[in-house]
């Protein structure tokens, strides 16, 4: 489970540098942004890659953050808590 945590975490991360938002030098300055960073519909699409990691659907509705995320490390911390945590409780899913 210690390798299938570190690839989620490191999809999850390519993820976010890929498609964040960029809020400008002041990452608590969010003055200027309409919404979250990474929203949670653009956070739905890292599904299909952690989908492939790991061989099945997971759904979307329960795993992602709804309002999207406000940094990377809620980002990362979440999602692969909320997988992991998914895939312990329907292993045969």
């Amino acid at each position: 489970m210690g390798d299938q945590k570190a690839e989620i975490e490191a999809v999850l991360e390519q993820f976010w540098d890929e498609m964040a938002i960029d809020g400008g030098e002041d990452p608590t300055n969010t003055s200027g942004l309409v919404g979250a960073p990474l929203d949670s519909l653009t956070a739905v699409e890292v599904l299909l890659q952690i989908d492939t990691l790991v061989q099945r659907k997971l759904p979307a509705d329960l795993l992602i953050q709804k309002g999207g995320y406000a940094s990377k490390d809620d980002f990362v911390k979440h999602l692969t808590s909320a997988v992991l945590g998914y895939l312990q409780e329907h292993p045969d899913d």
